[in-house]
Formats: C-alpha cells, sequence, structure tokens
C-alpha cells in the first residue's frame, strides 16, 4: 500500500514538472519571436493619419505594454468631444494582429487593464494583512479580558466587542474619517489608507476576540486546575497550556474572518482608497464596459484560493496538537 501511494505522489510530481518544463519552453519561444514594439507601433501610425495625430495634439496618446510572451499598444484620441477610431494591435509569435474587435479586443482590454488591477489588488492584500495582524493582537487582550474576573476590564472589554460587532463596517470607516474631524479637527485622519486601516483593524479585533474567548473557553477545565496544581500562575497557565491548545481550534475561523476581510476591503473604495475594487470601477466608468469586472473577480478568486490554501495547510500542521 506504502509503495502504491509513494509510485502516485512520484507520476504527480512527474506530471506536475512535466507541465511545467512544457509552459516553460512555450513561454521561452514565445517571448524569443515576439515582434519589436516599433514595429507595432508603426503599424498604428498607418492607422492613424498623421494630420488627425497632428490635430489632437498632446491629447493624442500611444500606449504600450510589454509582457513576457507578447507586446500589446494601442492609440487614440483622449478629447472628449472629437474622437478617431482607436487604433490597438497585439505582437506575438512574429505577427501584429489588429485588437480592434471580438475576442482580440477582449484580450487587448484586459491586458491594459491588468497592471492597475494588480496594483489595486497589492492594495487590497496589504489592508487585509496588516488589518487582520493587528487586529488578532488586539483581540487576544480583548478576549482575556471579557474572560477575566475583573469587573471594569471585564465590562469595558464587552462594551467594545458588543459596539463593534452590532454596527455595520460601513459606518465604522465613514466615522472615522468622515466623524472624527467633525468632533475635533486634531483627530482628523487625512491618509485614506490609514482610515481604512484603522476601521478594519477595530472591527477585526472585535470578531477575533470572540473567536479567541470561545477557542479558550473550549479547552478542558481540567488543562487550568491541572495547571495550578503544578504550581502555574493563571498567566503562566494561559500562555504555556490553554492558548497554545487552541492555536488547532482558532485556524479555521481566523481564516474564514480573514477571507471575509478581504473580499469587506472593497469598501474602502467609497472613501477613495484605490483598491482593486476603485481600480474596476474607474475602467468600467471610463471604458463604458463591465467586461472589466471578469478578470477582477478571477483575481480576486486567486487570491482567495492562495489564502486559502495557506489556512489549510495550517489548519492540517496545528491539528496535530488539538
Amino acid at each position: 500500500m506504502e509503495r502504491r501511494k509513494q509510485k502516485k505522489l512520484t507520476n504527480k510530481a512527474a506530471l506536475i514538472c512535466a507541465a511545467l518544463l512544457a509552459l516553460f519552453i512555450a513561454g521561452l519561444v514565445l517571448s524569443l519571436t515576439k515582434p519589436p514594439m516599433e514595429q507595432i507601433i508603426d503599424e498604428i501610425r498607418n492607422q492613424i493619419p498623421e494630420e488627425q495625430r497632428e490635430r489632437a495634439g498632446d491629447k493624442y496618446q500611444e500606449t504600450t505594454y510589454n509582457y513576457l510572451v507578447l507586446h500589446v499598444a494601442r492609440g487614440r484620441d483622449v478629447r472628449p468631444n472629437y474622437k478617431f477610431p482607436p487604433q490597438t494591435y497585439i505582437g506575438i509569435a512574429g505577427r501584429v494582429m489588429p485588437a480592434n474587435e471580438g475576442v482580440l479586443k477582449i484580450l487587448a482590454d484586459t491586458l491594459f487593464w491588468l497592471p492597475s488591477l494588480l496594483s489595486g489588488a497589492w492594495v487590497t492584500v496589504s489592508l487585509t494583512i496588516l488589518s487582520v495582524l493587528v487586529g488578532l493582537f488586539l483581540s487576544v487582550f480583548l478576549a482575556l479580558g471579557k474572560i477575566s474576573k475583573i469587573w471594569p476590564i471585564k465590562k469595558i472589554c464587552s462594551a467594545y466587542i458588543f459596539f463593534f460587532r452590532g454596527t455595520p463596517l460601513l459606518m465604522q470607516l465613514f466615522f472615522i474619517y468622515f466623524g472624527l474631524p467633525y468632533i475635533s479637527p486634531t483627530l482628523a485622519i487625512s491618509n485614506k489608507f490609514m482610515a481604512a486601516f484603522i476601521a478594519f483593524t477595530l472591527n477585526v479585533g472585535a470578531y477575533c476576540a470572540e473567536i479567541i474567548r470561545a477557542a479558550i473557553q473550549s479547552i478542558d477545565k481540567g488543562q487550568m486546575e491541572a495547571s495550578k496544581a503544578l504550581g502555574l500562575s493563571y498567566g503562566m497557565a494561559m500562555r504555556l497550556v490553554i492558548i497554545p491548545q487552541s492555536f488547532g481550534r482558532l485556524i479555521p475561523p481566523v481564516a474564514n474572518e480573514f477571507i471575509m476581510v478581504l473580499k469587506d476591503v472593497s469598501l474602502v473604495s467609497i472613501i477613495g482608497v484605490i483598491d482593486l475594487t476603485h481600480q474596476t470601477r474607474t475602467f468600467a466608468s471610463t471604458s463604458a464596459t463591465a467586461l472589466v469586472f471578469i478578470p477582477a473577480m478571477i483575481i480576486y478568486l486567486i487570491i482567495t484560493a492562495f489564502f486559502t490554501s495557506i489556512f489549510n495547510r495550517m489548519e492540517k500542521r496545528f491539528s496535530i496538537y488539538a
């Protein structure tokens, strides 16, 4: 049985290596045979008369992108009232092809959107990771405070958790960015990313506090009694015995919270943070097409799948000790 399982793993690894090698060779061939960008620009200028380009002046733009296996370029008049049809070309495998309609136009548009979408995705991922990490750190103290026997600390932590879990995240975001300056100008947060970070961190702290509290209280009470019998203080028992045992139970709900925050970060586009959703809405309005939502959703799916796989590995790793 072990040999059969080992053989299957070996065959699977060999197939993956063969597929990666084939992709590498195909990419190398395409990268070596793609036409030079100057040839594509010449094709565009042949389609747009020189007098039209001169009439447009600085409103005539030529946008180019150099990808690993192809080039894409577009010439257009960006004036609102007078526009000649944009000319788009893709250079791949030694050929220069017009991409002004059909499937090639969709492909060219996607290639033009992609750099900005990826830039917005980086903002989305950065804000999510920072908010969850700092929020988790905050949630540990909130959870311990809520289960504390010290009455004022317990009530303050419980009120905090109740408030941030009981009010919409969008309202919290609006209050921190738009509301605080009305209370006092010194409280104004001019950096939009920082305002979003604070709002999401405070919100994540409240939700993860309940997750951590439930995980800690799910550990058998005998563990605490045994720790005290060994001479450990309450703090040492929590740090060395109770909390480490709760890790395996924490990962699934924390992973779910992370994915929820990743998608909720799209709300920050409302206050002008240039994340993935903001970039998508911008392209949708400027190009008057809804097709930009397709690559944006695919990027969201890829990011979600990547982090889900990481959390699944962590869950398997820590489940050994759960």
